[in-house]
């Protein structure tokens, strides 16, 4: 059994593993960071650390505007890095393999599968490939 964060991305709603999340702060203080590529908002304090935030819409092509105050903090293994996200939602339980999670077609994806919940469509991020995304991007723009 597996548990998901649920989170919206303008109308678009996308998950993370719970294991994959260490915490989710809001209210937090970013600090901005100059030279650095666009869809890096900042930098958090967080936990005596100092962690980049990445503007996760941006990241994956949404159009730049403001986002809410939610930031989802990965675990060690895949940051330090947290993300911006638009809306959270409540914590959902299922079995992924008997879940009917269509996976991707394309290795390039960002997305692991996309599962039907209750009629909504919930895509499941890849963070492997969200992590060369971003550097992709990062090289690209020189940052």
């Amino acid at each position: 059994m597996s548990q998901l964060l649920p989170f919206k991305l303008g109308a678009e709603c996308y998950a993370l593993e719970l294991t994959e999340v260490q915490e989710v702060v809001e209210n937090q203080t970013i600090h901005a960071l100059p030279g650095v590529a666009e869809t890096i908002v900042g930098a958090i304090s967080f936990h005596g650390r100092i962690v980049p935030v990445i503007d996760l819409p941006l990241l994956l092509g949404f159009p730049a505007n403001s986002r809410a105050e939610r930031i989802i903090v990965l675990t060690d293994e895949h940051g330090p890095v947290a993300f911006t996200v638009d809306q959270l939602q409540r914590i959902i339980s299922l079995d992924l393999v008997h879940s009917g999670l269509s996976q991707s077609e394309s290795e390039e994806d960002c997305i692991r599968g996309v599962l039907n919940r209750d009629g909504k469509m919930i895509s499941l991020l890849d963070l492997e490939q969200l992590q060369l995304l971003f550097v992709q991007l990062c090289s690209d723009n020189g940052g």
